[in-house]
């Protein structure tokens, strides 16, 4: 046999001893071997991770590159027929049966591992559909908002009240602020607005919101507009505040 064949043999045989399935007499020549070939020891050291990870199966990430080529060399090992080569480890010996059952298991292992890849590419794909379907509702919920907001700001029948720098918009049960070129805000505030229902003596805070850079904005009231008697917009804090803290913008009945 030549060189290139024996070292061949030797490649299969270090698959064997990295999982740890090696007769005591083939194992002390391949570790004699492992001393001196720096392509056997890194190819022992590339294998030992996928045959530790056959105890470790449920529990960690396996490496399918490397268990696919220790599958490959055990395969090589055992022949095509099924059984074991002989003459093929530089100490004659035939070897015994754990080197089928080592493959057993490696197969096995390989085998696992492509189930468990499959399982992820599906979990995540199952995972971006969902992310996608929906991120689709949320766009669908907005552009019908949108529609709404635009059928109810253009309605015939809508109630319109001019307002210093826009108007105040009651359209069925909605009331809006259409409001442009509103006075730039000053760092750390916000505009809110306010509504009076109908029988009461003080406002309730409602919105807070910032216009665009044209000071131009179109904001949608949370209240029902048939029970406010009025609407109002202040400047305010940050985060809003349970009672006016400046001077109204504006105050408009809704009569």
């Amino acid at each position: 046999m030549n060189g290139s064949l024996e070292h061949e043999a030797m490649l299969d045989l270090v698959a064997v001893a990295a999982l740890g399935s090696l007769p005591a007499d083939d194992l002390r020549i391949v570790t004699l071997h492992l001393a001196t070939c720096a392509e056997c020891r890194a190819e022992y050291d590339a294998l030992r991770p996928a045959a530790d990870a056959v105890g470790l199966i449920a529990e960690e990430p396996i490496d399918t590159l490397r268990s696919a080529r220790m599958k490959k060399r055990l395969l090589a090992a055992i022949g095509p027929a099924g059984g074991v080569r002989r003459g093929s480890s530089p100490s004659g010996l035939i070897w015994s049966s754990s080197l089928v059952a080592a493959a057993a298991v490696v197969f096995a292992l390989v085998s696992t591992v492509q189930d468990i890849r499959l399982r992820s590419d599906l979990a995540n794909a199952q995972r971006t559909t969902a992310q996608l379907q929906t991120r689709v509702a949320e766009t669908q919920r907005t552009n019908e908002n949108e529609r709404d907001m635009l059928a109810d700001l253009f309605a015939a029948n809508a109630k319109r009240y001019t307002v210093p720098n826009g108007e105040v918009v009651a359209s069925g049960s909605h009331v809006y602020f259409a409001l442009r070129a509103l006075p730039a805000l000053p760092k750390g505030k916000v505009y809110q607005a306010w509504t009076l229902a109908k029988g009461a003596k003080t406002v309730a805070p409602s919105v807070t919101f910032t216009p665009n850079a044209t000071g131009s904005a179109i904001v949608q009231l949370p209240a029902n507009a048939t029970s406010l008697a009025a609407v109002a917009l202040s400047v305010e804090p940050e985060g809003g505040s349970k009672a006016p803290t400046s001077k109204p913008t504006f105050i408009q009945p809704l009569s």
